[in-house]
């Protein structure tokens, strides 16, 4: 991730939710108060300015929430012991004044007719929803105009990758923009169950077992438009973006159609 210093503007906000969707994942929102809106292209992070020994330390954080809604921030957070931004977000409290920069980062979607095509894992979410529900029709949007039709008309597929069944958050949310928009479909890929019994058979259609690559991988042998006709856009861990990126090479699939954001 790279920024311009200089060019980021300062945010004063309070906490309004704390809200915890499952084991140690969060979902943070802050009120903008100076100034009172923020405008920023989705798929872009804040700074959170940690305070420490009478100074800031930053710490990058995707931006979860609609671009159309520009008075309030959302943070999907995944609170890691001993972190020190996980630390001050744990311990925040309900109207506490939080200070971020921003915003920053080139991970958006491109403007062309490619259909996008989304590899995550764990919190890498948090930029595709807000990607998604900036584009797409849902309630996030509050019935307000799109700022590219282009981009709303196109057709998004996201593989988000977890381990277990127990970690899966955000799914109604995800079920009900899909049930909305006939361009958007995903499959939560989930490495380390052995089968989808635990599932409800209603909802099995938007799961699948292993990881993002390997179920992108099997619907994509059926649906060849999706190696051929796509931009691929990767979002989690280094080293995960790292082996999704050389495993989208090695099926010849261009370094000019792959966008990536590590952490």
């Amino acid at each position: 991730m790279s920024f311009e210093i200089n060019m980021l503007k300062n945010f004063k906000t309070i906490l309004t939710n704390k809200k915890i969707l499952v084991n140690n994942i969060y979902l943070f929102t802050f009120k903008l108060q100076d100034p009172a809106e923020i405008s920023f292209i989705p798929g872009q992070y804040v700074i959170l300015k940690v305070p420490k020994d009478g100074a800031y330390i930053s710490r990058l954080y995707s931006i979860s929430s609609s671009s159309q809604t520009k008075d309030t921030l959302e943070l999907l957070v995944e609170i890691i012991p001993n972190g020190l931004g996980s630390n001050y977000l744990d311990q925040l409290e309900i109207n506490n004044g939080v200070i971020f920069q921003g915003p920053a980062g080139l991970f958006k979607l491109r403007d062309n007719n490619k259909q996008k095509v989304f590899f995550v894992t764990g919190t890498g979410i948090a930029p595709i929803r807000s990607i998604l529900n900036s584009n797409l029709k849902s309630p996030a949007s509050r019935g307000e105009q799109i700022s590219n039709p282009h981009l709303k008309s196109q057709n998004y597929q996201f593989f988000w990758g977890l381990k277990t069944f127990k970690e899966v958050c955000l799914f109604d949310e995800f079920k009900q923009l899909a049930i909305n928009n006939q361009q958007l479909s995903f499959k939560i890929c989930l490495s380390r169950e052995k089968n989808l019994d635990s599932i409800p058979e209603t909802d099995r259609q938007y799961f699948d077992l292993g990881h993002v690559d390997s179920c992108f991988y099997k619907l994509a042998t059926s649906h060849q438009s999706l190696i051929t006709n796509s931009d691929f856009y990767l979002c989690g861990g280094r080293n995960i973006v790292d082996s999704l990126r050389q495993g989208l090479l090695t099926k010849n699939i261009s370094t000019d159609n792959i966008i990536f954001e590590k952490f």
